[in-house]
């Protein structure tokens, strides 16, 4: 069973690499950050599989899995934000190539950093349905949420995105 289990969380892994960490990065910004939680993610569905029912798809279910983490790193910057005069540094890699997505590599450089401003639930919609061009459906069993919730937050996303464009930056919703 555990050679049947290791190599089912490897085929997803080869499967899914990209799009988790692509998710990831865009929510938490840090390269290195991003591939431990990836890391992370997938040890955790290795641990979790005897739960896993295919009640969702595979790629929701690991999208979960790496939302938890996530919040959890975002949890954790908070509070070593409050302990600490220096906010983190975080940088967006330049090596990620964002062209596919944009043209103007500077637009989506400035894009990223303003979601990255976003509280986080803002940051996740954003992501999945926006970047990881999830459904509606899909985001909304990810995040356990109403596909109504997932609208809504959505817009106010945007919104508090748009009001960041307006004005060239700026802290929104956090």
């Amino acid at each position: 069973m555990n050679k049947d289990r290791e190599r089912l969380v490897m085929d997803w892994y080869e499967l899914y690499y990209d799009d988790i960490y692509r998710f990831i990065l865009y929510m938490i910004g840090d390269k290195q950050c991003c591939e431990d939680l990836v890391h992370d993610t997938f040890i955790r569905a290795y641990s979790a599989i005897d739960g896993f029912e295919n009640r969702s798809a595979v790629k929701t279910w690991l999208f979960s899995i790496a939302k938890y983490l996530v919040i959890d790193e975002i949890r954790k910057r908070k509070r070593k934000r409050l302990f600490s005069t220096v906010g983190l540094n975080q940088e967006i890699p330049s090596s990620f190539n964002l062209e596919q997505l944009i043209e103007n590599k500077e637009f989506v450089l400035q894009q990223l950093e303003k979601i990255q401003k976003l509280k986080p639930n803002y940051r996740l919609v954003i992501t999945l349905k926006k970047i990881e061009d999830c459904t509606t459906k899909e985001v909304a069993e990810i995040l356990d949420w109403s596909e109504s919730k997932v609208r809504k937050t959505l817009s106010r996303a945007l919104q508090s995105l748009k009001k960041m464009n307006e004005i060239g930056g700026g802290n929104h919703g956090e």
